[in-house]
């Protein structure tokens, strides 16, 4: 059976915005490249917004599955599912085409909030975070929302950095980075020694 004409237009589309950015690729490369004709694009997509938010929404609900394969994949514990998640993140960044994260490089060309590229990305880092949160939560750890969003600035930089440099080591930083900020949230707070005095005299 053959590839769907929604699904080949979108597979070209995937390929053309992630290498080349969402204002650079035109309708009509798409059209010309996927083998479609422009009324059954449009059938499926009426507008390029369109087009872009289901490129993104795409990525998203791919992204998602793979990670959440990983972490099903075996027991861990929270420190260790967060690691795994920085681990999955690392090897993503050093694949071959890799060009940064597709939701940072959309904000980057609409800055509007309201435009569904944003929105689709708003959501998919929104997911990110609430994700590293779960096992913040689960490790009983100080503060998980402080640690859940310094988690997710590193998983950030992560592919900024990445793409900057243009391989994976700012990721495995972000990696070790991240373990150091896990180990130091769980770690027992100390008692302050007036503290532990006025217990005493309690």
């Amino acid at each position: 059976m053959g590839v769907r004409p929604r699904d080949r237009v979108l597979q070209i589309a995937d390929e053309l915005f992630y290498a080349r950015g969402l204002h650079a690729v035109g309708i009509d490369e798409i059209v010309a490249r996927s083998g479609a004709a422009k009324a059954t694009l449009y059938a499926h997509f009426p507008t390029k917004d369109d087009l872009i938010a289901a490129y993104l929404q795409q990525r998203s609900d791919d992204w998602r599955a793979h990670l959440t394969a990983v972490l099903e994949a075996q027991p861990r514990t929270p420190a260790e599912s967060i690691d795994a998640i920085f681990q999955t993140l690392a090897d993503g960044c050093g694949s071959e085409g890799f060009r940064g994260c597709p939701f940072i490089n959309a904000a980057a060309e609409y800055p509007q909030p309201t435009h569904p590229a944003r929105r689709i990305g708003t959501e998919h880092r929104r997911w990110v975070r609430d994700l590293l949160l779960s096992f913040a939560k689960a490790g009983r750890w100080s503060d998980p929302d402080a640690l859940a969003d310094q988690l997710s600035l590193l998983y950030d930089s992560a592919m900024v950095g990445s793409q900057l440099e243009g391989h994976n080591a700012p990721a495995d930083r972000a990696r070790e980075a991240a373990r150091t900020l896990v180990a130091a949230a769980a770690r027992p707070r100390r008692t302050p020694p007036r503290e532990r005095s006025r217990r005493k005299r309690r």
